[in-house]
């Protein structure tokens, strides 16, 4: 079994829209689940919120955006409310835990989640609790498979040795993915998959790994009827390379 077997795709009853850019910063979404939203909760906006904007708009909701790194998102929006933090697995000077910002911010019934969080997401969804998993309709995040890469540059003693404890150290790393993402997958099924291709892939062993990959989850509480999917990856339409300077990467796993 390969690593990226671990991202089980689904088919479910509902209709897969594109909310924001036909770029960066633009993801799936499923149009019916989310004509139900109330709250959309927004890690990583940087100055780029079109996927906010959009979704506000088109689903009647309000959000609340949050980045450390910024002081503000790049338009206004009556709808925002923005926060000068960002997400964590612990409480630290410029960052909280998603379940205090969920008691000072709010938290309907009916809310979505989006993370791009530059490879924290491994440790927020690994201590997150039970109660707040599950307690969203759809999560829309990057995941960042980053592996450690074999330095090249040093003598073949050096090269060897690097890439002896590199390989020790990614198949702990890659572990340590797919356990977290299996913890998901309990509670949420994967409807969308795209490749990001601001990095081109590298190699894990033998395997092909895309270090960047948007993933839109439904919770399965909402799917009556899920079937695995036979769709290919790239899907007109729906998905768009996020730097127009270069071509989508298509996976062979996913096409």
């Amino acid at each position: 079994m390969t690593f990226l077997n671990n991202f089980l795709i689904f088919d479910t009853e509902y209709t897969k829209v594109r909310i924001g850019n036909k770029k960066d910063g633009g993801y799936v979404v499923l149009d019916e689940v989310s004509n139900y939203s109330e709250k959309l909760y927004s890690y990583g906006v940087e100055t780029n919120t079109s996927f906010e904007s959009d979704f506000c708009d088109r689903y009647d909701c309000n959000a609340v955006l949050f980045d450390h790194t910024v002081d503000g998102p790049e338009k206004q929006n009556e709808r925002f409310t923005f926060v000068k933090q960002g997400l964590s697995h612990m409480t630290t000077h410029d960052c909280d835990t998603l379940c205090n910002h969920i008691s000072m911010y709010g938290n309907p019934k009916r809310k979505t989640l989006k993370m791009d969080v530059e490879w924290c997401e491994w440790d927020i969804f690994k201590y997150m609790s039970h109660n707040i998993l599950t307690d969203f309709d759809q999560i829309l995040c990057e995941f960042h498979l980053i592996p450690m890469n074999y330095l090249d540059k040093h003598s073949p003693y050096f090269t060897e040795f690097h890439k002896n404890v590199y390989s020790k150290v990614n198949k702990m790393l890659f572990k340590r993915y797919s356990l977290i993402l299996q913890r998901l997958q309990e509670e949420y099924y994967i409807f969308h998959v795209h490749i990001n291709n601001s990095i081109p892939c590298n190699y894990v062993g033998a395997e092909e790994i895309p270090p960047l990959v948007e993933l839109s989850m439904v919770n399965k509480s909402l799917v009556d009827n899920p079937t695995l999917s036979v769709d290919k990856f790239h899907i007109e339409g729906l998905d768009y390379p996020n730097k127009t300077d270069r071509p989508d990467i298509k996976h062979i796993l996913w096409n």
